[in-house]
């Protein structure tokens, strides 16, 4: 079965999807010189969200103040009410892409 994927254009368009999630976390992966930040949803039918970015991101999280629609980095966890922390998991290997970039 073919994979499905959305590649979002911006990165804070990705954030606000995936804070939408019951469990926000993102994936990195390095392909082909290119840095990789995705979420695999779905178990049947199973749905690829992405976005590529210039450089990694140093940072262990991503917080997105949902109020203020404001995206920062941080290496600690946030506690702010306002706000919803993504952990960016890394991953060693994957085979979640068939070829990269997908066509």
């Amino acid at each position: 079965m073919a994979q499905t994927y959305v590649k979002f254009k911006a990165f804070n368009d990705f954030i606000r999807f995936v804070t939408l999630s019951p469990t926000p976390f993102i994936q990195y992966v390095r392909l082909n010189d290119h840095d990789v930040y995705f979420v695999h949803i779905g178990f049947r039918e199973q749905m690829l969200y992405y976005v590529e970015l210039d450089k990694p991101i140093a940072e262990k999280y991503v917080i997105y103040n949902r109020f203020r629609d404001v995206v920062s980095f941080s290496d600690k966890l946030e506690s702010d009410g306002q706000s919803v922390t993504v952990p960016i998991l890394e991953v060693e290997r994957t085979n979640v892409f068939n070829d990269y970039p997908p066509e």
